[in-house]
């Protein structure tokens, strides 16, 4: 049994949680189920519980009682610096911070100091980390990149596995068995009832405008379309955009909005009231680099989903067959997109089967070896005492001496 210490940092985990609190969730699940003993450090309390977690809002005594901590993308670096010199093994979700430039706080900082220090962050954790986690191929070529511009893809790493296995693992978006059975017990509900769901959160990376005028042009031509619920209800600002948005096109009545927040225990009935999912994002360094985390749903609840073709995502969906992958500037190929996935038929079925075929693909109990062995060994990388990593450690320190600090608010 090892004693591990995940930090979700300002990640909430309870019944309002997002794509990332709920993922550091089912792993702690997973780990606690293999005889773990797992504590995981919150920014709230909770009230979710699980043999074999613990939960606590004091971060610094979790990291002083384990053997190993699993971090995230917005780690504390004091409490890195703090498992570092302890001799800690640490593991690091470390995604590199290209989304973070599209949050409120960083573009409001308009000498680039708040993000500088973000990347410094990452680049610490970079350097501290025993072991990375990503969550996709792309996410895997970019981060074995930054080693090397890190240093850390020495001889040493070598020796031990050319791949490179041992100090970095692909855990894909998706789910763990508890979920699944939730899921799979899930009933429709007629009242939430809609043909094509927007599962996310809207983002001006990731929004639904295209998807309104896409039902605008599918109505046009054929005189009907699909309906559109946004299970989540945007900021202010968004959402009076995306009411005159769907106004100006005719298409408010298709348009199906929150009722309210959206707690996670209710969302099954949501997704499982749903024919399809839809997700457009925009031509972004973000999308070009990442899995999206909505793409969980659609294996989880077998799902069609629509997406566009600008990055990873798209390249999955196509890969995997799971969906039509479309540009989201062209209403018309976009609306029949849309039609195909939540309508009964031909094409519907072959995404479904696909999603059957390929929903061991996301589970998450199937991609938990690499890492497990890292934490029941508590493997410490091959580097930490080199001397050349220690002075690459140091002056990044020296450079930046707020990372001793804990991180400024960025979310």
């Amino acid at each position: 049994m090892t004693r591990i210490a995940i930090l979700s940092g300002p990640y909430p985990v309870d019944d309002h949680l997002g794509g990332i609190g709920l993922r550091l969730w089912e792993l702690a699940q997973s780990l606690a189920d293999t005889g773990h003993d797992v504590t995981l450090a919150l920014p709230r309390a909770t009230d979710f519980t699980h043999p074999g977690i613990t939960t606590t809002l004091d971060a610094t005594a979790a990291v002083d009682a384990a053997d190993a901590i699993v971090t995230t993308d917005l780690p504390d670096t004091a409490l890195l610096l703090r498992a570092h010199r302890a001799g800690t093994t640490i593991v690091a979700e470390n995604a590199p911070p290209i989304e973070h430039l599209h949050y409120d706080r960083l573009a409001a900082d308009t000498n680039g100091g708040l993000y500088r220090d973000t990347v410094a962050r990452w680049h610490l954790q970079l350097l501290l980390a025993d072991h990375l986690v990503v969550r996709s191929e792309a996410e895997r070529a970019a981060t074995l990149g930054a080693l090397v511009a890190a240093g850390r893809t020495s001889g040493a790493h070598h020796r031990v596995d050319p791949a490179l296995g041992h100090l970095l693992s692909l855990i894909p978006i998706g789910f763990n068995r508890h979920s699944a059975k939730i899921a799979d017990g899930a009933r429709a509900d007629p009242d939430k009832a809609c043909d094509v769901l927007w599962n996310g959160g809207v983002w001006d990376y990731c929004q639904p405008g295209p998807v309104l005028e896409a039902l605008a042009a599918t109505r046009a031509a054929a005189g009907t379309a699909p309906t559109l619920r946004l299970l989540y209800e945007p900021a202010p600002a968004a959402a009076d955009s995306l009411r005159a948005h769907a106004r100006d096109l005719g298409v408010a009545d298709l348009l199906h909005w929150p009722c309210g927040p959206v707690a996670h225990r209710d969302r099954d009935a949501w997704l499982a009231s749903a024919k399809a999912l839809v997700i457009t994002g925009g031509r972004t360094a973000e999308n070009t680099t990442c899995h999206r985390l909505r793409l969980r749903d659609a294996a989880l609840y077998g799902l069609p989903v629509v997406v566009d073709g600008h990055g990873a995502s798209g390249e999955l969906v196509a890969a995997l067959g799971i969906g039509p992958v479309v540009d989201p500037d062209d209403p018309h190929a976009l609306g029949a997109a849309l039609v195909a996935a939540s309508t009964d038929g031909p094409a519907r079925h072959r995404y479904r089967s696909a999603l059957a075929a390929a929903r061991g693909r996301f589970t998450l109990e199937e991609h938990l070896g690499p890492l497990q062995r890292v934490l029941h060994a508590c493997v410490i990388a091959p580097d930490r005492d080199e001397r050349a990593h220690r002075a690459r450690i140091d002056a990044l320190l020296k450079a930046h001496p707020a990372l001793h600090d804990p991180a400024p608010t960025v979310l």
